[in-house]
């Protein structure tokens, strides 16, 4: 089973990084890598962090099984984020990245990306919510298919969980997706493989950093496929600019052209 490197960028989130952590660790795809990194916070994170690799050692519940013959109800003592751990599948593995400055927001999703060990990767947002089989949904499609980046559809919600708006996106077409607007969306898997012909994220683009990294990956001749099931829930904070989106989108009607469409 391949391994899937799941990178999670975060700053001052630690109000929602561990329901984050949580619904990544718990991803039905068992061959996991989670990388963290948190970009000079300080709200609380780097406690968070500093105690994340205990707290998924040793933390316990204590589940009610059954009742038996006489009435009694019979418990039974687990480790909660080990539970479902199975012999035939690789343990989970956890790197935590600490920064005590603010690296930006794409030098964070970087310093992840550069300690990917998977043969595919991603990044959840630390405030997103990846459904339980975001993973194995997305590794399917990149196998059954053959393409390079797997994308889903998914919902907007709000801090209370409550969905503002079911996002579908389009089948994948160069001018739907990227010329048009960017309709990848942040529910996306690639083969990891392109960090290295490609190299990381641009740096100048701090808001549409993945916008501009998979219109790269489609110049440079990348497949992509499109899932179409909800499989991941971004949290809604307010609008951010569209000033470089905007931009990538004149980018790629430009490359359109060039291509003769």
């Amino acid at each position: 089973m391949d391994k899937v490197s799941i990178v999670i960028p975060n700053f001052n989130q630690v109000k929602y990084l561990p329901a984050c952590v949580d619904h990544c660790w718990f991803q039905s795809y068992p061959a996991l890598e989670l990388i963290i990194v948190d970009g000079g916070s300080t709200d609380g994170t780097k406690e968070y962090l500093a105690e994340l690799p205990k707290l998924l050692a040793t933390r316990e519940s204590n589940p009610l099984l059954r009742m038996d013959e006489e009435g009694g109800l019979v418990h039974k003592r687990c480790l909660s984020y080990q539970e479902d751990t199975h012999a035939a599948h690789p343990p989970r593995e956890l790197k935590i990245i600490s920064s005590e400055k603010d690296l930006g927001r794409t030098g964070t999703y970087n310093a992840g990306f550069a300690q990917v060990t998977g043969t595919y990767c991603t990044y959840v947002v630390g405030d997103d919510l990846p459904h339980p089989q975001m993973i194995e949904e997305l590794v399917r499609a990149l196998e059954d298919t053959g393409a390079d980046l797997a994308y889903s559809d998914f919902t907007i919600v709000q801090d209370s969980g409550s969905i503002m708006r079911l996002v579908r996106k389009p089948d994948y077409d160069f001018k739907a997706c990227f010329a048009d607007w960017f309709h990848l969306g942040v529910s996306c898997l690639h083969r990891a493989e392109w960090l290295t012909r490609l190299g990381l994220m641009d740096e100048a683009w701090q808001v549409a950093n993945d916008y501009a990294y998979y219109l790269r990956m489609a110049k440079a001749g990348a497949r992509f496929v499109h899932v179409p099931k909800v499989l991941y829930s971004v949290r809604f904070h307010g609008f951010a600019s569209l000033d470089e989106s905007r931009r990538l989108a004149f980018q790629a009607r430009e490359h359109l052209r060039g291509q003769g469409g």
